[in-house]
C-alpha cells in the first residue's frame, strides 16, 4: 500500500494552520480582497461536498470497506468538516456518535464581552450607504437611514460570505449572494426562512458622536 502522505500529528498540524490562516484572513481589510477570498473558499466547499458525498453513498454499499476507512481519523475529520452522514442507519437509543475525542473537546460557547466603539461623527455617515468596520474579528455593517443609524453583522446568516456589496430598500438589506432580504429594525428575515443578522445596538450622544455596542470573545 502506497505511503500516507501524512501521519495523523501532521495531518493535524495542517488543520491547525488552516484555522490560523482563516483567523488572519477574518483580519483583512480590503473588501474586495476578502469578497474575492470568500468567493474562492466557496467554489472549493462546492467541488469538495459533492463527490464527498458520494463516495459516502457507494460506501454505505460496501460494509467491509466502509468498516476499515471509518478507522482512519483524518476521514472522520473530513466528513465532521462537511457535515456528512457516515451512517444512514438511526442511532439506537441513548448511543452517542462522536468523531472527536472527549479531551480534545473544547468550550463550544466562549465567554463574549461588550465594549462600546465610537465610530465618528455620526454626519460623516452618507445617508443609504453601507460602511463596513471590524473589531476583534468581529465584522459589522454600519448605514444611516435619515436620522436612524442601524448597526448588524457583515454576514448573510449561515454563510461566510459579506454583505457589504449589497442593496438597500427602504430599512431592508438585500444580500448580494442569495437574495435574502433583511430587516435592519429587527434583523428577521422576510424570506420565510430561519435567517437573522445580529444586530448591535447604536447611540448618538449630544455632540453627534456615534457609538456602537459590540459583543466579542
Amino acid at each position: 500500500m502506497k505511503k500516507v502522505l501524512f501521519d495523523n500529528e501532521e495531518y493535524s498540524e495542517a488543520l491547525d494552520m488552516l484555522n490560523k490562516l482563516m483567523m488572519d484572513a477574518e483580519l483583512m481589510t480590503d473588501v474586495d480582497h476578502k469578497v474575492l477570498l470568500y468567493n474562492i473558499l466557496q467554489y472549493f466547499d462546492y467541488i469538495h461536498r459533492e463527490p464527498l458525498n458520494r463516495i459516502i453513498k457507494l460506501l454505505n454499499k460496501n460494509e467491509m470497506l466502509k468498516s476499515e476507512l471509518l478507522q482512519d481519523e483524518t476521514v472522520l475529520k473530513l466528513c465532521s468538516l462537511y457535515d456528512i452522514p457516515v451512517d444512514e442507519s438511526p442511532l439506537d437509543k441513548g448511543e452517542v456518535l462522536a468523531f472527536i475525542p472527549e479531551d480534545q473537546i473544547k468550550i463550544l460557547t466562549p465567554i463574549k464581552h461588550k465594549t462600546w466603539l465610537e465610530m465618528g461623527h455620526f454626519s460623516e455617515f452618507e445617508d443609504r450607504k453601507l460602511y463596513a468596520k471590524n473589531f476583534e474579528k468581529v465584522n459589522f455593517l454600519i448605514s444611516r437611514l435619515g436620522s436612524d443609524v442601524y448597526a448588524f453583522s457583515n454576514q448573510c446568516d449561515g454563510s461566510i460570505l459579506p454583505m457589504d456589496k449589497g442593496t438597500l430598500e427602504d430599512h431592508y438589506l438585500i444580500c448580494p449572494w442569495h437574495g435574502c432580504k433583511y430587516d435592519l429594525k429587527t434583523g428577521e428575515s422576510l424570506n420565510g426562512v430561519d435567517k437573522k443578522l445580529d444586530i448591535f445596538q447604536t447611540e448618538i450622544d449630544e455632540n453627534g458622536l456615534l457609538k456602537i455596542e459590540i459583543e466579542y470573545c
